[in-house]
């Protein structure tokens, strides 16, 4: 029945034959857009119907609040009877308290954790954060880092709050070579920013991609081992960012690959 509601009022979808591994997703209510409100069940509804049959979840209520233990303790509790998403922590390393934050990852079937630099107002590279990055590999923990949550064209006017630039993000991965992030939300204009660089020791996601063949113009200038499939619901269409993948023209290695395999491997 659910399922039923839902399609009747979003129109009928089709589940592609690829099966997604979506490693961009978000749990919770956005106060400065009107995003869909899902519950966990409905999410994972939603997803389903658009190929998408496992997602890495985020707790939207971490980003603005002081402190992102008690949203991610409820994402714990929401997904926990909804197996197809897996919740994502969301890490401060700004706060005194770190540490006790990753302890809660215990509590997730993932190893790893999400950083929002641009919200939580910290310098990824910053000399103060190493103790943190140090403990994350000695956990042996993935990490994700989320350069925007929206299209900074579109952000609430009284939030100063800039996406983070390639410029922000090389430094970063020169000075940590050994963590090989998982990099959500860079724009094809960044990411030829970085390729200048020589850097390539990070994996990243297709959701802020927008280019004519987008997945098929990664799959070219970066080849198909980095890329993953990320469809940054709700914030974006999901329709339109499975349509990146099962529209593309790829091979089927880099059709699986891009779809979840390196999804599988990066999460374990």
């Amino acid at each position: 029945v659910l399922q039923l509601k839902l399609c009747s009022s979003t129109g009928a979808h089709r589940a592609p034959l690829v099966s997604l591994f979506d490693t961009n997703v978000h749990l919770g209510t956005w106060p400065f857009s009107f995003l869909p409100d899902f519950t966990a069940p409905r999410l994972a509804v939603h997803l389903a119907a658009r190929g998408i049959n496992r997602a890495v979840v985020s707790p939207l209520g971490a980003v603005l609040a002081p402190d992102p233990l008690p949203a991610n303790r409820a994402l714990f509790a929401a997904l926990r009877r909804t197996p197809a998403l897996l919740p994502l922590p969301v890490v401060n390393p700004a706060l005194a308290h770190w540490r006790a934050q990753l302890d809660a990852v215990a509590a997730s079937p993932l190893r790893a954790v999400k950083l929002i630099p641009s919200f939580h107002n910290y310098r990824l590279e910053s000399p103060r954060l190493a103790p943190f990055f140090a403990e994350l590999a000695a956990r042996g923990l993935k990490l994700v880092i989320e350069t925007r949550l929206e299209d900074d064209r579109h952000r609430y006017h009284g939030l100063s709050v800039k996406s983070l630039t390639a410029n922000q993000v090389a430094p970063f991965l020169r000075r940590y070579p050994d963590l090989h992030p998982l990099v959500l939300g860079l724009g094809l204009p960044e990411l030829r920013e970085l390729a200048k660089t020589k850097l390539t020791h990070f994996s990243f996601d297709t959701s802020f991609v927008e280019w004519i063949d987008s997945v098929e113009t990664l799959a070219r200038e970066f080849g198909a081992d980095r890329v993953m499939f990320g469809s940054h619901t709700p914030f974006l269409v999901t329709d339109a960012s499975a349509a990146k993948l099962t529209t593309a023209q790829l091979d089927a290695r880099a059709r699986r690959a891009l779809s979840s395999a390196n999804a599988e491997r990066f999460f374990g």
